[in-house]
């Protein structure tokens, strides 16, 4: 495959601030034509943030336009803005400003990607993808992509890496239950079953990264200690549950276990996050409103 260039990058995909004020049409289009575009990299959309973007929107509207091209069941399809859209219909707006650009498959792509990349709050795992796509659909180097991104090479390669570690790792990495210096850490482990059962005791005993990394060192034999214990009484089987339960839910879940009676506390932090702990409670044990 050729090389393709990363030189038209963001500023000559979105065009350079102020193209609006130049003569570009911004138009009102209904919500309901527009469809979140094929290439998204974001997998996760904090419900927390989206509410209070959500409430920003319904104060002072949506500020800046969000960049569509023309395609899709609905009529257009979000080459960058999903989160604004996302937002504005828990704002419950029919209508958004929009920039329409036409741009071919191989543009939308990079452009997503590079979008969502230089973002501070996509999950590493996500970003990893993300990174990964940008080198093998435009057949350049670890090194090209580092180099437009404003990155160390050595940055996109660690980054890449975290993505060789087995699905349930990744997973918790992606929710957030475990840090990337966690993640960055179990790569130093060759076998999939170790990385696993460390990963179990980072969860279970609230591990370090400074405490795993010196554990892997000293080859497991010594444990190494918890960085803390918020209640030093709960059992590991009950440590272990409140784990696969945060996993699930993705919010803080605690037992307040006594005896083999106590309680389960699920927080959430806005009524759209509580919905959506609802009705991942109800799609896992096949509940259905009434």
């Amino acid at each position: 495959m050729a090389e393709r260039k990363l030189g038209r990058g963001l500023d000559a995909l979105l065009g350079e601030p102020g193209a609006a004020a130049r003569g570009e049409e911004v138009a009102n289009l209904p919500v309901d034509q527009i469809e979140a575009g094929p290439h998204q990299p974001r997998q996760d959309f904090d419900e927390k943030q989206l509410g209070e973007l959500a409430s920003s929107i319904r104060e002072n509207g949506i500020l800046q336009p969000v960049i569509v091209r023309p395609g899709g069941s609905r009529g257009y399809q979000i080459v960058a803005g999903e989160r604004r859209v996302r937002a504005a219909q828990a704002a419950g707006l029919t209508e958004i400003p929009v920039i329409v650009r036409d741009y071919s498959d191989d543009d939308v792509l990079v452009l997503s990607l590079v979008e969502n990349v230089q973002r501070a709050d996509l999950n590493p795992i996500d970003k990893a993808a993300a990174y990964r796509r940008l080198v093998k659909h435009l057949g350049v180097t670890q090194d090209v992509v580092a180099k437009r991104l404003g990155l160390d090479r050595a940055t996109v390669s660690n980054m890449i890496r975290l993505l060789e570690l087995p699905e349930e790792v990744r997973d918790l990495v992606r929710k957030r239950a475990l840090t990337m210096g966690h993640a960055r850490a179990l790569l130093a482990l060759e076998h999939e079953t170790d990385q696993l059962d460390m990963t179990a005791r980072i969860v279970r005993e609230g591990l370090s990264v400074r405490a795993v990394e010196e554990s892997i060192r000293s080859g497991g034999a010594a444990r190494a200690q918890p960085k803390r214990r918020t209640n030093p009484r709960k059992t590991p089987q009950v440590m272990a549950l409140e784990s696969e339960l945060r996993a699930l839910l993705g919010t803080k879940v605690q037992i307040r276990d006594r005896r083999g009676k106590g309680r389960i506390v699920i927080e959430y932090f806005s009524p759209s996050e509580f919905e959506r702990i609802v009705g991942q409670i109800r799609s896992e044990r096949g509940f259905s409103a009434t």
